[in-house]
């Protein structure tokens, strides 16, 4: 029987635990700043994200219906705006209509969370009395420039200056410390445990430059714990820069290659094995929440994946000019932003990454909103500083966040709009005279019966990805420093991918600089459907309820199991000082797939996302005085989509 920690002996509160194995418990802490831990969600530890308690009320809504709603306790409350959901698509649709309308409209902001954010949720841990930061989903803010302007507006508005992130992340900091990206080979089937550095994977990998050169390629792969045969084959994809599709021009080889998934790529093409194949199936998942087989084959091109560099997508090492204008992918330059990975459409250095993530938008929202609820003026102090909850839903405030409450109805009156809402088990009716449901759009047609029919079916077609982040906070990290590795791709391991966060420091927050000091590090894993017939859409909904019916323990159970085989005597339970599991049966908002989303546009997904051919156009019209927004609107799953699309749903109540 597994040795059970601390941490679990403290579970209490639905399956939450404070987690106290470190020498300075975080409810002492949180007592001596006198802030009730019971009421300060981000120090919160165990099951966390979709947190038990928080989507009980809405599975009973769209299983049962509305049939339930009786006895409605109506506080009187009269609201010039309801926002349903208090993500930062709901946090930017109160702020705008804040700053577009008189300056004494009462906003009201419902969420069925016990914390705002939605998917950008802040993870404190207290480590030997020392706070750790880090992030419970929505990572970084990518590709800032190419945001829409009223992203960027938005941004300056809350005081993110951009630049400061070039000298807040630390550029050598792995690579001083001679830590690289690895691969871990379970022994369940490779036959040992073994981790083998510098093995290349995908483009947003820190190393990836190096560990592509083909001297590097060959060096490595002698020691992957594979067959020779396969051996050979991996090193091909990386190396061979054969032409499979010479008579077509790029834009064939691009519909084509939508159109065939990654996995029938390679062994089609390629010719390789299903050892090879299970290296890479696994992946993509973080990005696109399925495997390998479920992936066009020119968005694992795109992720950086190998197999494409004889198609004329990319330009020669070199080379001074592209050799396509249409889908080129810039080569690195020496600069410390080249050193960083760059997606496909950006020649920004992916590093705006705040210690607890996106959290700190929102949370620079609600100090603009609500002021006295977060102190401090500037995008340095906000990292640290505590959010008192207490000021969050005060009476004599014109913004409102009231957490904890299930919006389970919300449809149109005379002179405006009544929403009923789930708090402690008891239902309560506030009215308003407009709405705005930033909330999962796959829940409105069970909040809106009134809507048309056809919409309801675009709405439904939005399925979130589900997804698993589990943070993991370390009273030190020898173990890493033992291994050389900052980070490893685990192939056919229920956790596919583990890595130490951002090196960045801003304000008071230090990032650790020795190995004796504590550090969080996070396991990913997302839960799939392969090789079942299954589109990506059902695999979201099946892998939902996988993750849905395993405890905290068994997550646990699940980290100490993968932690003492890759790292062995290294790892040290009692060194362990806390796990917060983020788990999110709705996580990512949908994107479209055109392996299986083109047979709903009749062959081919229309080119602007705002075409009203698309679900999720179709779905988001407004009715009433009711208008939609959150990402999910936008089809992306992306920071700038929320704020945009909060902006479309402000401007049609307007």
């Amino acid at each position: 029987m597994k040795k059970k920690l601390s941490i679990t002996r403290r579970d209490f509160i639905n399956g939450v635990s404070y987690g106290l194995a470190a020498s300075v418990a975080p409810i002492d802490f949180l007592n001596a700043k006198n802030i009730d831990p019971f009421k300060y969600p981000p120090a919160l530890m165990g099951i966390r994200g979709n947190h038990p308690g928080s989507f009980d009320h809405a599975h009973r809504l769209a299983l049962a219906g509305g049939n339930f709603l009786e006895e409605v306790t109506d506080l009187g409350e009269s609201n010039d705006l309801i926002v349903v959901g208090g993500g930062i698509s709901g946090l930017s649709a109160a702020y705008f209509y804040q700053e577009r309308t008189a300056s004494n409209q009462n906003i009201l902001i419902l969420d069925n969370h016990d914390d705002f954010g939605g998917h950008a949720k802040r993870n404190e841990f207290q480590v030997d009395g020392r706070e750790m930061l880090t992030y419970g989903g929505s990572q970084s803010i990518e590709s800032p420039s190419y945001y829409e302007e009223v992203s960027k507006k938005l941004m300056v508005d809350l005081g993110i200056d951009f630049q400061k992130f070039y000298s807040a992340y630390d550029f050598d900091y792995f690579k001083n410390r001679g830590l690289t990206s690895s691969f871990f080979f379970n022994k369940e089937t490779y036959g040992e445990n073994k981790i083998v550095r510098n093995v290349p994977n995908y483009r947003y990998d820190i190393n990836h430059k190096n560990n592509t050169k083909p001297e590097n390629i060959k060096k490595v792969v002698k020691e992957m714990p594979i067959s020779d045969k396969s051996k050979d084959e991996f090193a091909r994809l990386f190396l061979d820069k054969t032409d499979f599709f010479p008579e077509m021009a790029l834009e064939e080889k691009f519909y084509h290659l939508e159109n065939m998934s990654y996995e029938e790529y390679l062994r089609k093409y390629h010719k390789v094995g299903d050892e090879v194949v299970g290296l890479f199936h696994t992946m993509l998942w973080s990005l696109w929440g399925v495997g390998t087989e479920s992936i066009p084959a020119f968005g694992a091109f795109s992720d950086g994946l190998p197999g494409f560099s004889g198609l004329g997508f990319t330009e020669e090492e070199g080379t001074t000019e592209p050799e396509n204008e249409m889908y080129d992918i810039s080569t690195y330059d020496e600069t410390i932003e080249g050193f960083m990975s760059k997606n496909e459409v950006s020649d920004e250095p992916y590093i705006f990454h705040f210690p607890d993530g996106n959290a700190t938008i929102a949370r620079l929202l609600v100090r603009k909103m609500i002021p006295n609820a977060i102190s401090g003026s500037t995008m340095e102090d906000i990292v640290t500083a505590k959010a008192d909850y207490s000021q969050l839903d005060l009476p004599d405030q014109n913004t409102r966040i009231r957490l904890d409450s299930t919006v389970i109805s919300a449809k149109n009156v005379k002179d405006g709009v009544e929403v009923i809402y789930v708090n402690q088990g008891k239902l309560y009716k506030v009215s308003g005279k407009k709405c705005i449901l930033a909330c999962y759009n796959g829940i409105i047609p069970e909040l809106c019966p009134e809507l048309p029919k056809k919409q309801k079916e675009a709405l439904k077609y939005n399925v979130k990805v589900p997804l698993v982040w589990i943070q993991v906070a370390m009273k030190n990290w020898h173990m890493f420093a033992n291994k050389g590795i900052s980070r490893a791709i685990s192939p056919n391991s229920f956790f596919n991918n583990m890595y130490i966060d951002f090196p960045v420091s801003i304000g008071d927050y230090q990032y650790p600089q020795t190995f004796d000091e504590p550090v969080v590090f996070l396991m990913n894993h997302v839960p799939t459907r392969p090789y079942e017939g299954l589109t990506n859409r059902e695999q979201h909904r099946k892998g939902r309820y996988d993750i849905l019916k395993l405890s905290f323990q068994d997550y646990e159970d699940k980290i100490i199991d993968h932690l003492s085989a890759m790292f062995g005597p290294d790892f040290k339970e009692e060194d362990l000082a806390g796990i917060t599991v983020n788990r999110w049966a709705h996580g990512y908002s949908y994107e479209y797939n055109s392996l299986f989303d083109n047979d709903f546009f009749d062959g081919r997904m229309p080119d602007s996302m705002n075409n009203e051919q698309y679900p999720h156009v179709m779905g988001r019209k407004p009715i009433g005085n009711i208008s939609i927004a959150n990402s999910d609107s936008g089809g992306s799953a992306y920071v700038d989509a929320a704020i945009v699309q909060a902006d479309r749903a402000v401007n049609e109540l307007l």
